[in-house]
C-alpha cells in the first residue's frame, strides 16, 4: 500500500522568477492543460499564465527536472544525518526542508518524510476548482511528509514460504514464459550488455492478508530472478555451462530494489534472495547505460526521472502511450451524491522527454495473461 503523501512547503519560500514577456491571459491552453473558463479572477489568472509560461520555457530548453547531480547531492545530505536539506528548484534557487516531521504535520498523523518527485504534469496542473493552488511554490524535487495505514505484517518465515510458493507459480505462468522469450530475443539487439537491474515500486511482501496486492508484489519480485536468468545466461555459461543463474547466484548481474514501503522483514527476505534494497534516491543513482530498469505502476514518476538521470540499456515498465492518446482533461464524477474531480494523469505519467527516449529503443509489448503487471512493454537499446 502506497503511503499517503502531503505536499509540504519549504522553510524558506522564495517566489518563482517569471519572464517579463508573459502570454496574454486569454491564451487559455498551456502545457496541454487548460485553465477553467469560468474562473474570473484576472489577477490570479495572469499570474498563473506567467508561471506556466516560465515552466514551459524552462522545460522546452531541455533543463532537467531531475538532474542526477541534484539527486546525488540530496543523497549525500541525507547520509550525513542532517535535520535539514537544501534543494534547488528549476530556477536554481535553494529551498530548505526539514527531515524532521514538523509539528503542524504531526497533527495530521504524518510520521516520516519522503522525497517528493513532481512530474511535469504535476508542476503544470490546474485544478478546476482551485486554480490558485498552482501558484504555490513547486519544485520538481522536494521533501514531503507521509504516513501509512497500519496493516498486519506477516513474520519472515511466512513471507519466505509465500515467496517460495509464488515463485513456483510465477515460473509456471504464461506471463513468465512471455517475459523470458521476448527478453531473450531482444537481448541479442542490445548495444550494451545488462550488468545491473534496478526495480522501483514493486511493493511490500509482508501484507499477505491482501491477496490481490500480495500476489502481484510476490510475482514481481520473483520476475527479477527470471530476468537475471535470461540476461546472465550467456556470460555465465561461458564459464560454467551447467549452471543456471538466479538472483542469488554469481551471474555478474547485480539486482537492486527501491520502495519506501519495504519493512525490516522485506529487507531480510530481499537479501536472502540476492536483491539489495536501496533507500531513495539511491536506486536512481545506480542507473547507468548497462542497467535494466523495472517498475510497475510506481507512486512516483519513474519514467520522467530515468529520462533525465540516464538512459539505461533496457526498461520493463508501463507502456508509453502516444501523445494523442494522453488524457489532459479533468473529469468530474459523482460518488455518494458528492461531486469530485479525477486528475487526468497517473503518478508515473509519460512526457515529451519519455516519448523521445523510447523512440531510441526497440520495444515489444509484454503479454500478461496472469495479470501480474498490467499493460507493460519491454524496451531495449
Amino acid at each position: 500500500m502506497a503511503p499517503i503523501t502531503m505536499d509540504c512547503l519549504p522553510l524558506q519560500p522564495v517566489p518563482i522568477s517569471l519572464p517579463k514577456d508573459a502570454p496574454s491571459p486569454d491564451d487559455t491552453d498551456t502545457m496541454g492543460l487548460s485553465i477553467p473558463d469560468d474562473f474570473n479572477d484576472d489577477e490570479i489568472l495572469a499570474r498563473i499564465h506567467l508561471k506556466l509560461e516560465h515552466l514551459a520555457r524552462l522545460y522546452a530548453s531541455g533543463k532537467p527536472l531531475f538532474p542526477r547531480h541534484l539527486l546525488a547531492d540530496l543523497d549525500a545530505q541525507i547520509d550525513q544525518g542532517n535535520e535539514e536539506v537544501h534543494i534547488d528548484d528549476l530556477d536554481d534557487v535553494s529551498h530548505t526542508y526539514s527531515l524532521k516531521v514538523p509539528a503542524w504535520c504531526s497533527d495530521f498523523e504524518r510520521t516520516t518524510y519522503r522525497i517528493g518527485y513532481s512530474s511535469i504534469q504535476n508542476l503544470t496542473c490546474i485544478h478546476p476548482s482551485f486554480p490558485e493552488i498552482s501558484l504555490r511554490d513547486t519544485s520538481p524535487i522536494s521533501i514531503c511528509y507521509t504516513s501509512s495505514a497500519e496493516y498486519p505484517q506477516a513474520p519472515l518465515p511466512e513471507v519466505q514460504a509465500a515467496f517460495a510458493a509464488s515463485r513456483r507459480k510465477w515460473e509456471a505462468s504464461e506471463t513468465c514464459a512471455a517475459l523470458k522469450m521476448h527478453l531473450a530475443q531482444l537481448e541479442r539487439k542490445m548495444v550494451r550488455p545488462v550488468r545491473k537491474i534496478v526495480a522501483f515500486g514493486l511493493g511490500t511482501l509482508t501484507g499477505l492478508e491482501d491477496e490481490f496486492h500480495s500476489s502481484r508484489a510476490l510475482a514481481q519480485h520473483a520476475a527479477l530472478g527470471s530476468m537475471v536468468e535470461v540476461l546472465g545466461r550467456r556470460r555465465l555459461q561461458q564459464n560454467s555451462p551447467s549452471q543456471i543463474p538466479s538472483t542469488n547466484t554469481t551471474s555478474n548481474i547485480k539486482v537492486y530494489a527501491q520502495d519506501p514501503a519495504y519493512t525490516d522483514v522485506d529487507i531480510a527476505l530481499l537479501h536472502s534472495i540476492g536483491i539489495t534494497p536501496l533507500d531513495d534516491p539511491k536506486g536512481f543513482l545506480e542507473i547507468d547505460a548497462e542497467t535494466l530498469v523495472f517498475s510497475v505502476s510506481p507512486n512516483v514518476p519513474v519514467k520522467q526521472v530515468v529520462a533525465d538521470v540516464c538512459w539505461p540499456a533496457a526498461m520493463i515498465w508501463n507502456t508509453v502511450m502516444p501523445e494523442e492518446k494522453e488524457n489532459v482533461r479533468w473529469e468530474k464524477q459523482v460518488r455518494g451524491g458528492e461531486e469530485f474531480w479525477v486528475v487526468p494523469f497517473t503518478t508515473d505519467p509519460d512526457s515529451v522527454r519519455v516519448r523521445r527516449m523510447v523512440r531510441e529503443y526497440t520495444s515489444v509489448p509484454l503479454r500478461d495473461s496472469n495479470e501480474y503487471f498490467g499493460d507493460m512493454t519491454i524496451y531495449v537499446r
